[in-house]
């Protein structure tokens, strides 16, 4: 039996190998040894839950400083299981794109992720998934009477957060691995 996994010690997608079963007055339990660290997790059979919790993945550090701390904070919550306080700091580092990228700083989120659109910052297909997740992340930091407020998922969380990453992939990572490898090209 293997099993994969987002290994919590070496940050990597990986297949597990069988090390035994384990059954406690909590339940039971799946062993599996990291095939690339060779560290053991265990695996709650019947939650999936993993142990120890898998900590975020690395950021890229070409992205600017705040928008890298919201988003790892982001990460940090998800990791967790704090759903609502990941897409609310996903959110947050969607607006600070944004504002970074010139957006007004008095505008709303809505009226920002135009500006992007119409300034050819972002592609319609992004700018339409960025208005459905500006809806998760507004659910996320603003209540409503308890009989109408709704749960983010971790579904709604992981979404909002895959959103944020490819922005940050696309407005910073990419065009600073193009201007690494043009620095590279032109000195030797």
């Amino acid at each position: 039996m293997s099993n994969s996994i987002y290994c919590p010690f070496c940050h990597k997608h990986v297949e597990l190998s069988n090390r035994g079963n384990c059954n406690t007055r909590t339940g039971d339990y799946w062993m599996g040894e990291c095939n690339s660290c060779h560290k053991v997790v265990l695996t709650h059979i019947n939650s999936g839950e993993i142990f120890p919790n898998p900590q975020p993945k690395p950021i890229d550090e070409r992205i600017k400083k705040a928008i890298f701390d919201d988003f790892k904070e982001s990460l940090i919550c998800f990791s967790v299981s704090c759903y609502r306080a990941a897409a609310v700091m996903a959110r947050r580092a969607i607006q600070s794109i944004c504002l970074d990228k010139g957006a007004k700083e008095g505008n709303n989120l809505k009226d920002q992720i135009e500006w992007l659109f119409a300034q050819g910052i972002i592609t319609k297909d992004i700018k339409e998934w960025a208005h459905e997740v500006r809806f998760v992340g507004n659910d996320a930091a603003h209540p409503k009477k308890p009989e109408n407020d709704s749960a983010i998922t971790k579904d709604d969380a992981d979404e909002i957060i895959q959103l944020l990453e490819q922005l940050c992939q696309v407005l910073y990572v990419t065009p600073s691995i193009a201007e690494e490898r043009k620095k590279a090209r032109t000195i030797t």
